[in-house]
This record gives C-alpha cells, sequence and structure tokens, in this order.
C-alpha cells in the first residue's frame, strides 16, 4: 500500500508552497514539482528530493518580469530626460545646482547598486544600500513624474517636501526588503540609473577630448571606466534578483545527505545551507 505518511510527499504538485523552520527529516519529494517553495532553515537531513522540479513557476516569472520592464520604461524616460535638460547647463546658469544634484543621486544609486551586488542578503550594508539606491531613485522619479524638469520648478519647496517623503517611505521599505519584487524594483532602477551617470560621466570625458584637454580627459575617462564597472555590477545583480525572486529556497536548511539525483533544480537558492547535499 502506498506510504501516506506526513513526510511522504512524492509525486505532488507543491508549487509555492512554505516548509519553513519545519522537521522534515527523511521526508520524500522525490518527483514533485517544488517550484517556489521556501525550505528555509528547514531540517532536511536524509530528504529524498530525487528528480523534482524546482525553481520558478511560470506565473511568477511573468510577473517579475513584467514588473522589471515597468520600472525599466519608467525610469528610463524620466532620467534621460533628467540629463538631456542638464545637457550643456554652464556654472554661470542657476539651474546649475541642479545639474550638479542630478549628477551626484545618479553616481549614489551607482555606488550603491554595486554595493548591492557584492554584499550578502544579511548584511546590513546590503540593507543600506538597498535603502540608499531605492530613495535616491523614487526621489528621481517623483521629482519628474510630479515636478517635471527641477530647473523650472515653480513652488520648490512643495516639491523637496514630497521628494523627502517620497525618499523616507522607499528607505525603509528597501531597508527591510532586500528580496522579492521590492529588491527588483530598485535593481532594475538602480541599473537604469547608473546607466544615466554612465553616460554623462562618458559624455563628460569626451568634451574634454574633443577639446583636447587631455589631462582633465584623461581623468574622466578614469571615472568612466568606474562607471562602467558598476553599471555591469549593477545588471548582474538586477539579472540575479530576476532570475532568483520566488525560486525554490533551501536557504538555512540542514540538507544533510539529502539526495538531489536528477534534480531539475534551476535558480534555486542554496545560500547558508548547513553541509552539502549528495547528488
Amino acid at each position: 500500500m502506498k506510504n501516506q505518511s506526513p513526510l511522504n510527499f512524492a509525486n505532488q504538485d507543491l508549487r509555492n508552497r512554505s516548509f519553513q523552520r519545519q522537521n522534515l527529516i527523511g521526508a520524500d519529494f522525490s518527483g514533485s514539482d517544488i517550484r517556489g517553495c521556501d525550505f528555509s532553515y528547514a531540517l532536511l537531513r536524509g530528504a529524498n528530493f530525487k528528480q523534482v522540479k524546482a525553481g520558478q513557476t511560470v506565473e511568477h516569472l511573468i510577473l517579475i518580469v513584467s514588473v522589471a520592464v515597468v520600472v525599466v520604461i519608467a525610469t528610463f524616460h524620466a532620467v534621460s530626460q533628467l540629463i538631456f535638460s542638464a545637457v550643456g547647463v554652464t556654472p554661470e546658469e542657476p539651474a546649475w545646482v541642479y545639474t550638479l544634484a542630478l549628477f551626484f543621486s545618479l553616481g549614489l544609486v551607482g555606488a550603491s547598486s554595486a554595493i548591492r551586488g557584492i554584499t550578502s542578503n544579511k548584511s546590513i550594508i546590503k540593507r543600506i544600500a538597498t535603502a540608499v539606491s531605492g530613495a535616491t531613485s523614487a526621489a528621481l522619479l517623483a521629482l519628474f513624474y510630479l515636478h517635471g524638469n527641477a530647473a523650472t520648478l515653480k513652488n520648490p519647496q512643495s516639491a523637496v517636501m514630497t521628494l523627502v517623503f517620497v525618499a523616507i517611505v522607499i528607505a525603509v521599505v528597501g531597508f527591510y526588503s532586500t528580496r522579492g519584487l521590492v529588491a527588483v524594483a530598485v535593481g532594475v532602477a538602480g541599473a537604469v540609473a547608473t546607466y544615466g551617470f554612465t553616460f554623462l560621466v562618458v559624455a563628460v570625458a569626451s568634451a574634454y577630448l574633443s577639446t583636447q584637454n587631455y589631462v582633465w580627459g584623461l581623468l574622466w575617462s578614469i571615472v568612466a571606466l568606474g562607471a562602467i564597472a558598476l553599471l555591469m555590477i549593477a545588471l548582474k545583480q538586477s539579472v540575479k534578483e530576476i532570475t532568483s525572486t520566488f525560486a525554490t529556497s533551501f536557504r538555512g536548511a540542514d540538507i544533510t545527505d539529502a539526495n538531489f539525483e536528477g534534480a531539475k533544480l534551476g535558480k534555486t537558492n542554496f545560500s547558508g545551507v548547513l553541509r552539502s547535499s549528495r547528488s
């Protein structure tokens, strides 16, 4: 007679179920669809995951990609318009201060996005970087979509209050959400903003070199290389978050002697697992 014990999950559709922190020692998941399941910090010693299908569900992937596309389009439009409005502004013009603020903001997002890409999810540094990147990106979006070009603001005080409010809200949300859709949105917005920063730096370097001002041209070229490096890290992090969000997670689980023979693991999260599983 087929085993119907509580630890028998063989050949079942278990998509998106949570087994977080459960005692599943010796459990049988063989042949099951465990895409989107959360096994974080579960006890899985000797568990059987032969022939399982892990990773993301198609529905979740569509949702994540849709969010990413919307954020990319909104951020690219806003950042590109802000940049083009700042191009050609000279230090003698009143709008120069807004150009410097834009340059600094994009650079801050670029640095924060890169830090997000080289730190772990548990790190307080990553939480801070996510908060800073999300808050700054959100402030830029709010500036453009709610107030238009910063150089032509009719009510600067109201704009500043709006930006501060938006930045604080997103900073708090970003600090406590280093994974999930919030992380995806922050990541792709940060990558687009970093691209904008790279564009600005390359434009400045090219301007100096074209006027044969080679010293400043060389210095800005070095900064441009650094900006390109930040962009690559930000893009890599965004792809990682898109492909791993809502995927099967064994984060922090004890999978000693667990059997994953023939399993289709996809982008399964094995970060912080206790001991290694056998294949």
